[in-house]
């Protein structure tokens, strides 16, 4: 199958993460100009053979089975900054409604956070394409990557005393919590101000009502930008009039704007609260990432 990822998360917002050496690791879709690094990547993996019998131990055979990978699946990279490919997630469509996945990361870059990032992106990515279930199969003795795979939402659907497990995620109940409109989970109550607010006003709004950010609206509720803590860092700001030091470059969604859209843009914009717009543009909400949390809680 050919799939268009134009219109996905991943392509248009490569994710960036810090992993736990507090190194920057970005995840994006596979380019033309990765190809050779990612077989690279294959090549210097020690020790081969170790994982189903992958990666195949002769360099040729390895250097086939690579690229055999890039011109048959959907592939995610994910970069390092300072040392090129450390991990590799590949989806293979077994039909129109099932996939399969390859989460693979550099045995120097293991236990770091690669392969969470890497399988939450695929599992962005298969339920964007479409797909009802993944499936993967992943050796008994392979504890990391279970635990991985369990914390992501698989389940076992062979057990017993076999070399290789099945696992199994059912995307149906993914996408019902990712699609419902975030004006039904955002927050109503919100504490605005306006462009002629004094910044030392809205400095005590910070402190007291320990909000994160302050929506600038207009006399007729219309957004007109956001005020955050940084902007007041700076003494002589609180001097100021909000409208004179508010950011106007805002990321807002509107009412019917789906969960699935605002995760990904807290997580590729690195944001913590969003503005809600009615179609007028009038401002009606707030959805934070705490008010996710709770969604999720309720729905537990």
């Amino acid at each position: 199958m050919d799939f268009d990822l134009t219109d996905t998360t991943i392509y248009n917002f490569p994710h960036a993460f810090i992993n736990r050496r507090g190194e920057a690791i970005l995840i994006r879709t596979l380019e033309p100009a990765h190809h050779q690094p990612l077989i690279d990547m294959y090549l210097a993996y020690r020790p081969r053979n170790s994982f189903s019998g992958l990666p195949p131990s002769t360099d040729e055979a390895c250097t086939r089975w690579v690229a055999g990978i890039i011109d048959h699946a959907v592939n995610l990279l994910a970069l390092s900054f300072e040392k090129g490919p450390v991990g590799h997630a590949a989806l293979f469509a077994i039909d129109e409604t099932s996939c399969e996945i390859l989460v693979v990361v550099a045995p120097s870059q293991q236990r770091i956070g690669i392969g969470t990032e890497l399988m939450r992106c695929l599992i962005q990515l298969s339920h964007e394409l479409h797909f009802e279930r993944i499936r993967l199969h992943v050796e008994a003795g392979n504890h990391v990557a279970r635990h991985v795979y369990e914390k992501c939402g698989f389940h076992y659907t062979t057990r017993g005393l076999v070399a290789e497990l099945d696992m199994s995620l059912d995307l149906a109940r993914y996408r019902s919590s990712l699609l419902v409109p975030v004006g039904e989970i955002m927050n109503r109550d919100v504490i605005s101000v306006g462009p002629e607010t004094p910044c030392r006003e809205a400095l005590r709004l910070f402190l007291e009502d320990r909000v994160a950010s302050l929506p600038v609206v207009d006399d007729d509720g219309r957004l007109r930008g956001i005020l955050s803590e940084t902007d007041l860092l700076t003494e002589a700001n609180l001097a100021k009039r909000v409208g004179e030091v508010l950011t106007r470059d805002v990321v807002s969604v509107q009412q019917g704007y789906p969960l699935e859209s605002v995760i990904s843009l807290f997580r590729s914009r690195k944001l913590r609260c969003i503005p809600v717009l009615d179609r007028h543009m009038r401002l009606v909400g707030v959805v934070g990432r705490k008010d996710v949390l709770a969604y999720y809680r309720n729905r537990l």
